[in-house]
């Protein structure tokens, strides 16, 4: 798997307007203003967690690597080995530019990467 496989899926199945059909009790964290990363041939996504119970909303983070990703009713979720994440909006930059973020960061510090603080 590539950050571009995940960015693809996600563009391809996400929908602007959510349906709401998902029960609320699912209580899932969202990840928002994210961007996928390739790091040491696994996928990690960095961006700012909301709906979570150990951190507060918009902590920044880096997940698990990703496992897998799937849809429902237009919402687009990654799991990692010990959890599962919806995606929410991709950070701005990376919506403009997904050549920016997508690609092997193996030889640039993951720091000079991101955007954090905009």
């Amino acid at each position: 798997m590539l950050a571009s496989d995940i960015t693809d899926y996600y563009f391809e199945h996400s929908q602007p307007t959510l349906n709401t059909s998902i029960p609320a009790s699912l209580n899932l964290p969202i990840i928002e203003s994210w961007v996928p990363l390739d790091v040491r041939n696994q996928v990690v996504i960095r961006g700012q967690i909301h709906n979570h119970p150990k951190y507060p909303a918009g902590k920044q983070l880096k997940s698990s690597p990703i496992q897998g990703y799937l849809t429902k009713s237009g919402r687009v979720f990654v799991t990692t080995k010990n959890s599962i994440y919806e995606l929410g909006t991709p950070h701005p930059a990376f919506m403009s530019d997904a050549n920016i973020f997508v690609g092997n960061t193996d030889n640039h510090p993951i720091e000079k990467l991101t955007y954090w603080g905009e």
